[in-house]
């Protein structure tokens, strides 16, 4: 058997095609249509008919059983006077004009309290078929108002991402535009930030030596294995290094740096916060930023984003903006960090969640000389 079908002819039409038999229906503009089969073959279904049905056969309808008892007993209703004119053998003979209300009075008391119930009933259709239609409308109502929120949400996902990605645009032409010019060549870009990263972690190693060898000078520390040893010294092993300490060198390398920098980390901290404002991870954190900020952010995930702004770092980039937050003046920037773990630093394997303290990864050793400035509650 070969069945030929014109797709231009069956537009918006379903089809279903089991044992020998082909179903076709129009499909609603709202709605669904239901296939219930069972061992592989098709047993009922909702919305669909061999006629392209998609309404129920009259007979399953209330209002039209309303309708045809009001009717019949209208019909009943009109034939009593005739029924008892026909059993009485009576006949009306109307010779006078004033006769005329007798006849009247017959056939209203004989019709009116079928006809009043027969009306009743037709009312009974008629709210029916009206309460059916609300029905329907509410359900187009609810389902234009669902599309209408599923067009709006998707719409302002659109615009959070486009201003995402340009806020990233800006973030590359920020660290382009980075120069540092220290006696040799100028330095741009990632080249630079990677020297700035080099001279605060000489400042650091630097002031550990000035405190255990108050009388060498410089040139003493300039030497290249006394440079490496305390800078390893200081970075290689763990809470080596105090918010006290950390105040002292990094507002002296800001100081001497900021115009070079500072920039560029604000711009970091403004793509952090957009994030956390307009991402949420559910329903509930949903309505807290609203309350908080009087806008209401779309529901996403925002790992996702985080992770897309550390791709865009390099790793000295990760780590100066690691320091920049830990330095007491920016404790802002710390604690979305934390309460986010926007690096993606925090353990949560091993770590119990019932604890608000901020753990360390194992794998993020090199961040080990900040660990007591890091495992904070958050």
């Amino acid at each position: 058997m070969l069945l030929e079908l014109d797709i231009m002819e069956l537009y918006n039409k379903a089809i279903v095609i089991c044992d020998g038999k082909v179903k076709v229906a129009d499909l609603p503009q709202h709605g669904e249509t239901r296939i219930v089969t069972h061992q592989v073959k098709v047993k009922r279904s909702s919305g669909m008919g061999e006629k392209a049905l998609s309404e129920k056969q009259w007979y399953k309808k209330k209002e039209n059983w309303w309708i045809a008892i009001g009717g019949l007993i209208a019909v009943i209703a009109l034939s009593i006077p005739f029924i008892i004119m026909k059993v009485s053998n009576s006949k009306f003979a109307l010779k006078e004009f004033q006769n005329l209300g007798t006849v009247g009075d017959f056939f209203g008391g004989t019709t009116v309290g079928l006809l009043s119930l027969a009306s009743i009933t037709l009312v009974t259709a008629a709210i029916i078929m009206q309460k059916e239609e609300l029905r329907l409308q509410r359900r187009e109502l609810k389902l234009t108002r669902n599309e209408f929120e599923t067009g709006n949400n998707t719409a302002k996902v659109q615009q959070i991402d486009n201003a995402f990605f340009n806020m990233l645009s800006l973030h590359h032409q920020i660290v382009n535009n980075i120069k540092l010019a220290e006696g040799g060549d100028p330095l741009t870009g990632r080249e630079a930030i990677t020297e700035l990263k080099k001279i605060y972690e000489n400042k650091f190693a630097f002031r550990q030596f000035k405190l255990e060898y108050p009388e060498e000078g410089f040139r003493s520390y300039a030497h290249s294995s006394i440079l490496k040893g305390f800078t390893e010294k200081i970075f290689k092993n763990a809470n080596t290094i105090t918010q006290e300490s950390l105040d002292e060198v990094y507002g002296d390398f800001h100081a001497a740096y900021g115009n070079n920098i500072g920039h560029y980390m604000r711009n970091n901290y403004r793509i952090v916060k957009f994030i956390v404002n307009n991402v949420a991870n559910d329903e509930e954190e949903q309505k807290k930023i609203e309350e908080e900020t009087g806008r209401k952010p779309i529901i996403g995930d925002k790992k996702y984003y985080f992770g897309m702004l550390r791709a865009q770092w390099s790793n000295a980039e990760f780590e100066l903006i690691l320091i920049n937050s830990l330095y007491s003046e920016n404790h802002k920037f710390k604690n979305l960090i934390i309460k986010h773990d926007v690096l993606d630093i925090e353990e949560t394997q091993k770590k119990d969640m019932s604890q608000e303290v901020f753990i360390l990864k194992e794998s993020m050793d090199k961040f080990k000389a900040y660990k007591k400035l890091i495992e904070i509650n958050k």
